[in-house]
This record gives structure tokens, sequence and C-alpha cells, in this order.
């Protein structure tokens, strides 16, 4: 094969970067899908793009024209033309074949080579592409001329623009402080130090730019002897001293690392390579560094080890691949449109060349563009593929329940008491022992929290089925889920319904998890605020509000952001809040109090907001001098006069600032006025209003000078000010901080928000009915609503999501506690003096939790089918129409199956994905909740969940209880249909009613595994026992092709709706 040219390898290289062919040891995310896709990404660039331009150069007019003029150097009267002396060329030139010779020779003489050409337009095509490619993402930055850009302006009067403003945010901080993996039985931990987390001096700069450094590193020279403290210590003592490189205990392995600024241009393959040495220098256990040690090689290198490929993983998760572009194709045509207009096309050289120059250049031209928009349009394939995995609805992937006891029915109480399990968690949570089945009827137990998780399927759809409007009976949902994609699949049941929003986000002080590139770190928040803000915007109701928490770091773009997507018209304003009396010392220069709440409307209307309610111990003034002069006639022993009995003239009293004039005399008898008075003066109310305040036993007095004041009996709530301090009964993060340990025993969430403050929003308005909190963090939103309800019997609901393990760990837990008792002390409910029946002052309630499949599940899961024979056939005999397939559409053809498998519907309880575990690059085939997927999709509210038919065929459910290897009786936990359980019942359907937000009544069938025979007779017997009748639907869902009537096949709807627009 000839050697390519030097232009076109450069092209290449640069190609490879954007392709992400240079990261093949990479085998996660995207990078697994380029390297299955790498070998026709590589013909592509090594072969057909090149002969893609070789071709169309060697098409082109003047190449004809060349190969017609070597033609006629071959005829003899040419050759003495060219050979022969003065003479003969005169001779010569009457010749036809001559004069064409010398017409041609002249137009081309000044024209360039072909190979001059092609080096141009590989050397513009390489320009072109590079400008746009940085650190493994797109930069969208629109060129105006050389270093300057524009920015899309449509005339408004303030235009907020970003560098990424037209790209999705998609990283994930999942693995930046814990990134984990196994080898056979041992567990080896990335741990981010939490010391260096904190600093501020942590920032890239200009000559400073951040890397992953391992501690191990740093501490060489002075601390080379204890670089791994061996001793079973507890480990998170070694991270918080942030000093310790390694640590072992029993079998985990903790290697710490610290995220700095280092030197601009240190490369972060080097330090990985450095750590790596010294890490197994200094690992003492063989076990481990043989584990460390063992080989998992690639076609480049040969002899990378596990601790390579985790590290190289770790560091590459963490430092790029930051973002998705909306519409690469279009941005990247608009540019090429640009960059032809102005680095290849001067109208000088037009207007002064000859027109055979001029057809040179535009030949080049048309070349360049038709090869680099074949590069764009391979590129947009592959952007557009992550642009449709991130965009559309992800699966829920499990769902189950809380409740307390108080709503499940006695019968079932013999099934909980057998289950070890929920006993072991009420102990833990709540500091209860059930030593008999009789101890959960007591009304002391009534609000303890059961889990369905512990449960089989069928008990849970069982307690379920007891719920006539079950959607109406849940009092909260939590979601496990990286928010954009919660907040994409909450849109259809959820739209216009969300009353109040609460957020609290990373504030990206660059210490707070928030991972940006360091070229963009403000305009990467920005992104990433932007279409969570813009979709929580469509979840709210027209009288709906939202309040965001923010510090200093971004409050002044985050109040422009927010005007661009609710309106500046609908600001409500910005609220201080005293969030702490002893706050960090991270500034030499001012000690920092306060954080701020900004409030929005999605419509602002005339509704008064309600804040404190005033407690006036002095009396309130009657009069403002701004007023007008009015007269009010007070009746006859309306006012309290601190004078002995006497009569009052009529004249000008007061003082000569606040004169007051009486137009009557006034007796004065017993205290009151014995007889109607009217006064003259710069009154606040009119006589209704002064009427109506009597009429409410609002006090008047009136002092020795004769001035009037006044004293309600009770005061309304006061608009609230927009400072928030304990003067309004919110308390600080510290505050926070005790309580929170207090529910737990020990710290297990850093600087969580303060429950009064999320109260105080909340109760601004009036029947908040729901409230969204998608930055969830420990749980304070879903405690303050409950709490709230609590007090005045309110009959909020709450949703919360967040995706870190605290989910788990203080979230749900959280929440049950809270449900449990109002008061916590050293992780142990206690006893609140108000109650004497020892119930804690617990709480009825039912919420619904679930986790969404991520977008790493969702690339996990993408395969690509082989092309068939015939396909290879065809293909083989059409080179064009392969090159069109493979470069516009083979990605979305060939993932399609993988990403909605339709012919697994046929049993959804067998629906299966491979699910990332807590232990990075391991997944586990686990069931999919399609029934609860949707449910979501269509925005259906649910009113019933029927399981197997329970009023078909009706069984004892002491039945499903098995036999451990204790000899005890518990519950089976396979939570699939093929267990036992459902043996005993052959009936294998599934109905769920309810409605739409369109009100349309809606019935879905979900039939595992039945013909249409089953399912025709299984309809027959629902209507005879007055289940359902398909007729009072407006829509019928049945999964499977079927001969219902009027029936729509589950499997199309689930499609359209997974990856359509939000709109319905």
């Amino acid at each position: 094969m000839a050697e390519q040219p030097p232009n076109y390898q450069k092209l290449v290289k640069i190609l490879n970067q954007i392709f992400q062919l240079d990261q093949s040891d990479l085998d996660f995310g995207i990078y697994r899908i380029m390297n299955i896709k790498s070998h026709e990404i590589n013909e592509f660039l090594g072969k057909d793009l090149l002969n893609n331009i070789t071709d169309a150069f060697s098409k082109s007019k003047n190449k004809a024209e060349q190969d017609e003029l070597e033609e006629l150097k071959k005829e003899d009267t040419v050759i003495k033309y060219i050979d022969g002396d003065e003479a003969t060329k005169n001779f010569c030139e009457s010749f036809d074949d001559v004069k064409r010779y010398i017409e041609l020779n002249q137009k081309l003489s000044n024209l360039s080579t072909n190979q001059d050409l092609e080096n141009d337009v590989f050397s513009h095509l390489s320009n072109f592409f590079k400008r746009y490619y940085k650190d493994g993402d797109f930069v969208s930055l629109r060129r105006y001329k050389k270093d300057t850009y524009a920015i899309p302006y449509e005339g408004e009067e303030v235009k907020l623009h970003w560098a990424n403003a037209d790209q999705y945010y998609i990283k994930s901080s999942e693995y930046f402080r814990d990134y984990s993996f196994k080898i056979a039985n041992k567990t080896i931990h990335f741990k981010l130090s939490e010391a260096d987390i904190t600093q501020n001096n942590n920032k890239a700069t200009g000559d400073k730019e951040r890397r992953f450094v391992y501690i191990g590193c740093e501490l060489l020279t002075s601390h080379r002897e204890s670089l791994i403290d061996s001793q079973a210590q507890p480990l998170d003592a070694v991270i918080t001293r942030g000093h310790v490189p390694l640590s072992k205990k029993d079998n985990e392995l903790h290697i710490n690392f610290d995220y700095k600024a280092v030197d601009r241009g240190s490369k972060q393959d080097e330090l990985n390579k450095q750590a790596i040495n010294i890490i197994l220098e200094n690992i003492k256990d063989e076990n481990f560094k043989t584990a460390l040690n063992t080989l998992s090689p690639t076609e480049k290198n040969k002899n990378r080890t596990l601790l390579e490929k985790h590290l190289k993983s770790y560091t590459s998760k963490n430092s790029f691949d930051y973002f998705i572009h909306k519409d690469l194709q279009g941005f990247l045509n608009r540019e090429l449109d640009f960059y032809i207009k102005n680095e290849m096309l001067f109208i000088d050289d037009i207007i002064n060349s000859n027109p055979i120059k001029y057809d040179e250049v535009m030949g080049k031209i048309k070349i360049f563009k038709e090869v680099a928009q074949k590069i764009i349009n391979f590129l947009s394939q592959l952007e557009n593929l992550q642009k449709r995995l991130w965009e559309k609805k992800k699966f829920i992937i499990e769902t189950n329940y809380c409740l307390t006891l108080d709503k499940i029915d006695e019968k079932y109480y013999k099934e909980i008491f057998a289950n070890q399990e929920q006993l072991k968690e009420w102990q833990n949570l709540f500091d209860v022992e059930i030593k008999n089945l009789a101890n959960l009827k007591e009304q002391q137990y009534q609000y303890l929290v059961l889990d369905t998780k512990f449960f089989d399927i069928k008990f849970k759809y069982k307690l379920l089925n007891e719920f006539e409007n079950l959607d109406d009976s849940i009092d909260g949902v939590l979601i496990k889920s990286e928010n954009f994609g919660a907040l994409n699949l909450l849109q259809h049941r959820y739209q216009n319904q969300i009353k109040t929003i609460y957020i609290d986000p990373p504030y990206n002080t660059g210490s707070d998890g928030f991972l940006y590139n360091d070229s963009y770190q403000h305009s990467s928040w920005l992104s990433f605020m932007f279409d969570r803000l813009a979709l929580g915007r469509e979840l709210m109701s027209d009288d709906g509000n939202t309040f965001t928490s923010m510090d200093d770091s971004e409050i002044e773009k985050l109040k422009i952001l927010k005007h661009s997507i609710f309106g500046v018209d609908n600001f409500l304003g910005q609220w201080n809040w005293f969030k702490s009396a002893t706050p960090p010392n991270l500034s030499l220069k001012i000690k920092k109090n306060i954080e701020y709440v900004l409030g929005y409307e999605k419509q602002k209307d005339s509704k008064k907001y309600k804040g404190v309610q005033k407690n006036s111990s002095s009396d309130d003034p009657f009069t403002k001098p701004q007023n007008t002069i009015k007269k009010l006639n007070f009746p006859a022993n309306s006012i309290n006069c601190k004078i002995k009995d006497t009569t009052i003239k009529s004249g000008i009293y007061g003082t000569t600032k606040y004169p007051n004039t009486l137009l009557n005399d006034m007796i004065i008898k017993n205290g009151k006025n014995f007889n109607g008075a009217t006064f003259e003066n710069k009154f606040i109310w009119t006589q209704n209003k002064l009427n109506e305040e009597l009429d409410n036993f609002t006090t008047i007095n009136c002092s020795k000078s004769i001035v009037l004041s006044y004293k309600k009996n009770s005061y309304d709530l006061e608009v609230p000010p927009n400072f928030i301090d304990k003067g309004v009964g919110v308390s600080t993060t510290e505050q926070a901080g005790k309580n929170l340990i207090n529910m737990f025993g020990e710290e297990v969430f850093k600087y969580p928000k303060s429950v009064s403050l999320i109260k105080y929003l909340i109760q601004y308005k009036e029947h908040s009915k729901t409230i969204l909190d998608y930055f969830a963090g420990s749980g304070t939103t879903g405690h303050a609503v409950i709490n709230l309800n609590r007090e005045d019997n309110g009959k909020r609901k709450y949703i919360l999501v967040e995706m870190g393990e605290y989910f788990d760990t203080v979230l749900k837990p959280r929440i049950q506690k809270v449900i449990y008792s109002d008061e916590w002390k050293n992780g142990k409910p206690q006893n609140n003096k108000n109650n004497k029946n020892g119930t804690k002052n617990g709480i009825s309630q039912l919420f619904k939790y679930f986790k969404i499949e991520s977008y790493e599940d969702t690339l996990n899961n993408l395969e690509f089918a082989k092309q068939t024979k015939d396909q290879q056939d065809v293909f083989e005999k059409n080179k064009k129409l392969k090159e069109d397939y493979i470069l516009n559409y083979s990605l979305d053809y060939e993932s399609q199956k993988s990403l909605l498998n339709i012919d697994t519907f046929k049993t959804p309880f067998d629906y299966k994905l491979k699910i990332a575990t807590s232990s990075v690059g391991e997944t586990k085939d686990t069931n999919i909740d399609l029934i609860e997927t949707f449910n979501y999709l269509l925005g259906i509210i649910v009113k019933k969940i029927d399981f197997n038919n329970s009023a078909v065929a009706v069984k004892d459910i002491s039945s499903d209880l098995h036999k451990n290897q204790q000899g005890d009786m518990s519950p089976c936990h396979k939570r699939d249909v093929n267990c036992c359980q459902f043996a005993n019942n052959n009936q294998g359907f599934l109905t769920i009613t309810g409605q739409n937000l369109k009100d349309e009544k809606i019935l879905i069938i979900w039939r595992d595994n039945k013909t249409n025979d089953e399912l025709n007779q299984f309809v027959q017997q629902s209507e005879q026992n007055k289940l359902f009748i398909l007729d009072d639907f407006d829509i019928v869902y049945v999964n499977g092709d079927s001969n219902l009537k009027n029936a729509v096949l589950i499997e199309q709807e689930f499609e359209k709706l997974m990856f359509g627009n939000n709109e319905q």
C-alpha cells in the first residue's frame, strides 16, 4: 500500500482523536461503542476517505483536460512542435492538433497539480475539525472571524449565552469520590481525599490544571517508609486525614488520591504510570499485589494490568466526555459554510484571478465541502445516537413501597411477622423489637413502616390491591436517579401538576463534587442547570412556584438563567437566609453567614404570600402621614380610654406632629366612650374596614393626649420578609446537622439544609399539593413536608430525586424515621409528651420508591446487530449505498433491538437489562419493571392494580409461606412470576385502571405468556364478575397482538413514548 500523504496522516490523527479511537483501551460508555465500530471507522478513515478525495479530483474537469493534453503530446505534429526549432514551430502552429495543444498548455500551465490540491484539502479539513474538539468533547464556539466568535442573538434586551449552551451536560460524579472494583474476593477502592476536596486553592488557573495525583507520589520523599498503614484502622479516619496513601482492612484496599491543580502540561497518563509504580512497590500484601498485577491486555498494550486498566478508567471517567451536542450536524454545517467563506474563498482572489484559476478554486471548495459533509454526517450519527440514548425515557428497574401498619389489614400480619428481614430493619431503624404477632396490633406500633422489598412480588400487589385509589393514597415518591432522567420520565405523569419546587443544586465552588472541564467551569454548570430547570418548569402548575438555594459562586448567573427560563416578570425576589453563625474561615476578607434563595412563579399572580404570624406586644398606629384625611365614626363603647370620667370637647388634640381632630363632644364613662365619637385624621382604614375590625374584636385605644391606636385580636400571616432567620422560625445549618445526627446517632451527611427553612418556603402558598425536589440530598424536603402535614393535617405530597449512594443510606431511612417519630436522640425515637398512646407522634404514610436505569446502563446494554449475508451482498455490489448506510444510518438501525426488545414483552415480568453494580465495570442481569415504566410513559393516574386478578381466583396467602433453613415460616423471595407462588395460581394477568391527564379512562392488561383465547376468557370472566367492563374505558392497552375490540398494542405505544418528545 502506497504511503499516505503527510497532510492526510495529520487529518487521520485528528479524526482518530475526534472519533476517540485513541482511547481504545477504555471499555466503558461511548468508548465501548467506538471499539465495537472501530473496524468500520478505521476503514473509512484509512481508505475510503482518501479514495473519496482522490476520485473527486480525478473526475474534475481539469483532470479531463490534463488527460487530453497528455494524449496530444503523442501526436507527431505536436512532438515536432515541442522539439523543433523556431522555423519548425512556426510551420506546425497551423495544424489543429498543435493549436489545441497550445491552448490547453496555456490554460493548464498555471494550475496546481492534483497532489497539491489534495494536500490543500487535507490541510483545510484538519484545520476545520480541530477547531471544535477539545479534551473529549465538541466545543460549540461559533466563529465570526479568526479568534473572534459570534453568539445567537434575536434582539433581546439582555442575552445570556455560554460556551456549551447548545449541549447537554451528561457527567455524573457517581465514581468521583469512590471508584471500587473487585478482583476475585478482594475489593479495591480509589478514594478522593476529603481533605483535598474542601480546599479552595484546588482550582485551575492560567498555568495550572487539575489532575488526579496519588498521595503516595507526594509523600514519597519524606514518608517513604510509612506509605502504607497495614493496621486495621477505621477507613473514614484514613480518608479524613487525607495523607495516608494506602490502607488495607481485611479484603479491602483503599488507594487515596488528590484532585489538585498541577503545572499545565502535566499528563494524566504519566501521573498514572508514576502512581502504579509506587503503589505496587509499597503494597506489602502479596495477594493484593498479585491481584492488581493480573493482566488485562489490549491490542495496543499486551502487558496492561488490571491496576493500569482501572486507574485509566477512573481518571478518564472524571476528566473528559462531559457533553452531548443537541444538534451537531446543524452546528458543523453552519460552521462549514462560514469556514469556506472566510478561509477558502477570498473576494480579492476572485476578482483578480483568471477564469481558469477561479474554476480550480471552486472545484477544490466543492470537493472539500463534499468530503467534510461526509465526516460531519458520520460524527453526527454518533453524536445523535448518544443524544437519543440520553433523551430517551429510562426504564424503571424495581418499584417498592413503604407504608405504615395502620394502612395494612390485619389478615396480612401473620406473613409480616414471619419475615425476619423486616423485623430486623424495624429494630435497626426504630429500636423496636417485635416479639410476637400480637405486638403488631398494638397502637404504639401502628406507624411502623413496612418495606415491600422484603416480600415477594405477589404480596406487594396484594397490599396494593387493597387501595381503591392507589395514586391518591400515595403520599410520596422517592426516585434514585440522575435528575435529568427522572425529570424526563416524570413529564407525562406530572406535567402542570407540581405546586412547589425546592432545589439545592451544587454551588460550583470547585469543592462540591460538581465535575467540570477546567476550561469551562461556569459554562458546564450553566448547561447542567439549564436543562433541569427547563424540565422542572414543565412540571409546574400555572400557579406553581419554585425556590433555588445558592451562594455567591453562581448567584448572578443563576438569576439571569432563571430569568430566561421563567421570565423576568415572574421573578418573586431573592431571600437571604442566615445559614450559619459560625461559617468556615475560607476568606480573609469577609465572613459568609448568608446563603440566598431565588424565587419564581410560573405565571405570576396577585395572590398574597403568607409568611409568619405577627405577635404584637404594642399597639399599631391608626394613621399614616401620606394618607388622605378622612372621617371615622366610632360607635359607643368601642374606644378604650385611659382617662377618668369626663367630657372631651370637640377640637384638635394629639401632638403637633400627629394632630387628631375630634368633631363632636365625647363622653368618657368607665374607661369607654359613652357616646359615638367622630374623628378626622389621615386614617389607614375606611369606615367599612373599621366596622369589620370591630366585629373581629379589634381593640381601639385612646391615650391621654387623645391619640388613637389599635391592637388586633389575631393577626393574619404577614407577607414574608426577604431576610430569613430565627426571627421567622428558621434555624441554621448547624442546627440542621445536629438534628440529623440525633436521628441517626452519627454524622451521615455534611451540611444538610434546615427543615424549618423548607417548611417556611412551602407555606408561602396555601394548599401546595405536590412538592418536588430533584436535588434531594439527605431528604430534607420530604422531612419538611411530612412534619408540616403532621402539624396541620395537610395532604401535601412529595417527590424526591437523588442519585448518590446516600439515597439508600440516608434519604430513604430518614423518611422512614420521620414517619415513625418526630423526635430523635442518639439514633433512637423519643416519646412525645403530647401523645399518651406511645406512638411517638408518628404519621400514617405510604410512599413509593424506585430506581431508574442510568445513561451508563443504557450504554452498557447497547449492542449492534451484525450485517446479514444479504445485506453484505447488496453492499458489495453498490459501494455508494454501503457508504451512505455506514455514514448515516448504521448505528441507529443496528442498535435498535437492544434499546427496546419488543419480543420479550410476551413475558413482561422477565424483561432484563445489564445494570451496573457498585463495583465499577460489573453488571448484573436485573429484572426491569415494565409495568411501572409504562405507567409513567402513559402518565396514568393509577386507581387500581390487580395482579393475577384476585377477585377471579382467591387463595389463602398463608400458603405462600415456606420453611427456611431454621424451620421457620418465611415468604419466598423470588420476585418473578415463575416462583412457586405463581404456579399455584395460573392466572398470569395484571390489570391496571386509572385515567390520564386528559381525563380519559384507561385499562391496561398485561398478560404473561398467554394466548388470545386465554385473554378473551380472562376478559369475559372479569366482566361477568364486574371487575371491569371494556366498554367503560376510553382506551384499552394489551401486550401482544390481540383481537380485543379497539385494543392498543402496548409495544407500539411503549416505543413511541420512550423515544418520543414530551408532548402528548
